[in-house]
C-alpha cells in the first residue's frame, strides 16, 4: 500500500485540530490534493525569497527586552489564539509575572507546508538572532505543535538536515546559547530513539519524516519532545486504504495533547529551567 504523503498528513491532521474529533474527509483525497506541493522536488518560491545569502537583512525588528521570550509555533490550521500551546505559554507567564513576553510565530501554518514552513524558519531564526543582539540577557523558550514543531526543530538543526528552510540561514552562537527550553508536541520529524522524547510512543517508530538521529544534540538537555502512541504525525504508520476506524483513531491521538496532561508537563519542564525570580527593588529617596 502507498504511504500517505508526509506533508499531506500534516494538512489532514490540521483540518480537525480544533474539533477534537475525527474530520469528515477522505485521507486519500487530502493526500492527492497536496501531492503537487509535497512531492515536487523543486524548492518552494520562498526558498529564494527567504534565502539568507541573497537577502541578509533580518525580516523582523527587535522587540522589548523582557527576561524571557516565549515563542509559540502553532499546528496546521490552528488560530493564533486558543491553540494547543496557549495554556503552556500561560503557565510559564504565571510562574514569572512581569518577566515573560509571549509571541506567536508569524507564519501561515497552512497546508502549503513547504512555502509557509520556509517563512516560519526564516522568521524564527531572524527573531532569535535579532533578540540576542538587542537583548543580551533575554532567554528564549520555543513551543511547537505539529507543523510548528517541525519549524522549530528545523530552525535548530543544521541546514543540511532540514526538510524546510535550507536556505534561511542559521542561529548565531549567542542566539543558540540563549535557547533555554524547547517543548514540542506531535512532531512530524520525531525520531523515536532520541533521549529527550516523552510519552507513550513506540521508540521503533518515527514521525512521517524523522530527523537524523542526533541532529538536535546541541540542545538535547533543553528539549522535551512529546509523542503518544498512535499519533499519525509523530508515529507514522497510516497508509492509504486504512479503515475509517484506524484513520479516526490516528487523528484523535494527534489532538490528545489537549486533554492528556502533557500541556502541564511541558510547562513544568520549562518552569524548572527558569532562573530565580527577579528581586523587587525598593526605590531610593
Amino acid at each position: 500500500m502507498r504511504k500517505l504523503s508526509a506533508l499531506a498528513v500534516l494538512g489532514l491532521a490540521g483540518a480537525f485540530l480544533l474539533s477534537g474529533c475525527a474530520a469528515e474527509l477522505d485521507p486519500v483525497e487530502a493526500r492527492d490534493s497536496l501531492t503537487e506541493v509535497t512531492e515536487d522536488p523543486e524548492p518552494p518560491a520562498t526558498a529564494s525569497e527567504y534565502d539568507a545569502k541573497l537577502h541578509p537583512e533580518p525580516v523582523v525588528e527587535p522587540q522589548e527586552c523582557s527576561h524571557y521570550l516565549v515563542i509559540t509555533a502553532r499546528g496546521t490550521g490552528e488560530p493564533s489564539k486558543g491553540q494547543l500551546l496557549s495554556p503552556v505559554a500561560k503557565d510559564i507567564s504565571k510562574a514569572r509575572p512581569g518577566e515573560v513576553t509571549t509571541e506567536d510565530l508569524d507564519y501561515p501554518a497552512d497546508t502549503n507546508v513547504k512555502e509557509g514552513g520556509t517563512r516560519g524558519v526564516r522568521v524564527l531564526i531572524d527573531t532569535l538572532n535579532v533578540q540576542a543582539e538587542a537583548c543580551p540577557d533575554q532567554e528564549f523558550v520555543l513551543l511547537g505543535y505539529s507543523q510548528g514543531a517541525m519549524v522549530i526543530g528545523d530552525t535548530l538543526a543544521a541546514a543540511d538536515t532540514r526538510m524546510i528552510g535550507e536556505t534561511t540561514g542559521a542561529l548565531n552562537a549567542d542566539a543558540a546559547a540563549h535557547v533555554l527550553a524547547v517543548v514540542m508536541y506531535g512532531d512530524p520529524r520525531f525520531e523515536g530513539k532520541e533521549s529527550f522524547n516523552v510519552g507513550s510512543f513506540d521508540p521503533e517508530l518515527g514521525g512521517i519524516m524523522p530527523r537524523q538521529l542526533g541532529s538536535l544534540d546541541p540542545y538535547a538537555d533543553r528539549i522535551s519532545d512529546f509523542c503518544v502512541e498512535g499519533d499519525l504525525v509523530c508515529q507514522a504508520s497510516l497508509a492509504a486504504g486504512e479503515s475509517r476506524d484506524a484513520v479516526d483513531s490516528a487523528q484523535e491521538q494527534h489532538v490528545a495533547y489537549y486533554t492528556n496532561g502533557m500541556q502541564k508537563e511541558g510547562a513544568e519542564f520549562v518552569i524548572d529551567k527558569l532562573g530565580p525570580k527577579a528581586k523587587k527593588t525598593t526605590p531610593t529617596r
